[in-house]
């Protein structure tokens, strides 16, 4: 098990809350694995690394007691979990009611910052300022508007946005992502700040990107120009794409070049209804090749995981595991 949260962040969803999902997926595998000493290493390097690690495992550690009164899972710092004792009614049922029943209580409760447009869950929404450019915003999405008279700004508090930004040299447009600020004239272009990462995608004009500390990212993107800024100050990541494939959910598709399947799951939590677990690692790794349709994530994610002998278990319209299909014993 590595020491990186399989989920990712999407500012003010608590379902997509990168710790919160970490601490689910930890708790799954936990329970799943008592006697792993190597599994029970690395969550106690994961509780260690972050205060916010620790807060919501004790958060998870309660749903699990809710659901059915099982023993508290002890928090292996500083040492591994001790083996778990199986409770009569299997852990496995356990584990997923308690992690169903998370999913429901976020989805009722998360919180909601102070918005100016908002797309809901699997739903796509088209915004016209009072300058002229036009914002599409991809599913569950939230933007805040700030014109003065000199300046034009739009901050992106989650999910992903496409921007038509009409030409005005006097007034500079601004998009604001996380700690990450696109800076603009007059140009078409995508900014996604759904994971851990903005990115930035190009479509005609020219854009400039600073990081947090008000420093130029790299120089101008223009047309076809990507660039990925992790949240976690690693490198600029700088990629060309043909311009007529930027922001490809606009049209409802998801297209992957040679991704983790980890990193499409990510992708299709977006539109997902639910929560999306990985539970299998080495699956997660292999390499997915395709075009999906976000219209239906459910068979999207099917279609990505079928060739990789991959698997889901829906356990409710809240929760959804993916594993990999368990061979077939071979018969003597």
């Amino acid at each position: 098990m590595t020491d990186t949260p399989l989920s990712q962040p999407v500012a003010g969803s608590l379902k997509d809350d990168p710790v919160w999902q970490a601490a689910m997926d930890w708790l799954l595998q936990c329970r799943a694995a008592p006697d792993d000493a190597s599994l029970h290493q690395a969550h106690a390097r994961w509780l260690a690394a972050d205060e916010r690690h620790a807060v919501a495992w004790r958060k998870a550690e309660k749903v699990w007691l809710l659901s059915g009164h099982l023993e508290p899972l002890e928090t292996p710092v500083p040492r591994p979990l001790p083996a778990l004792v199986q409770p009569r009614r299997s852990w496995r049922g356990r584990a997923m009611a308690a992690l169903a029943l998370a999913a429901c209580v976020l989805l009722l409760v998360r919180p909601t910052p102070p918005t100016d447009h908002a797309s809901p869950l699997g739903e796509h929404l088209k915004v016209s300022l009072s300058d002229g450019s036009r914002i599409e915003l991809g599913s569950d999405s939230a933007i805040r508007v700030a014109f003065e008279p000199g300046t034009r700004g739009v901050t992106l508090l989650r999910g992903q946005a496409f921007f038509e930004v009409s030409h005005d040299a006097s007034r500079p447009f601004t998009v604001q992502a996380a700690d990450v600020k696109v800076r603009v004239i007059g140009t078409a272009f995508d900014v996604d700040l759904s994971h851990n990462a903005v990115v930035v995608a190009v479509q005609s004009g020219a854009v400039q990107v600073r990081d947090g500390r008000g420093e130029l990212a790299v120089p101008a993107l223009g047309p076809g120009d990507s660039l990925r800024l992790g949240l976690d100050q690693s490198p600029p990541q700088r990629s060309r794409l043909p311009p007529g494939q930027v922001a490809p959910w606009r049209q409802w598709q998801l297209l992957v070049n040679d991704r983790p399947l980890r990193e499409v799951i990510e992708e299709l939590r977006d539109y997902y209804p639910g929560t999306l677990l990985l539970v299998d690692r080495t699956l997660g790794e292999r390499r997915v090749t395709a075009s999906l349709n976000l219209r239906s994530p459910v068979t999207a994610l099917q279609l990505a995981i079928a060739p990789l002998r991959g698997h889901l278990t829906h356990w409710g319209p809240y929760l959804t595991l993916i594993r990999e299909t368990p061979e077939a014993p071979v018969k003597k």
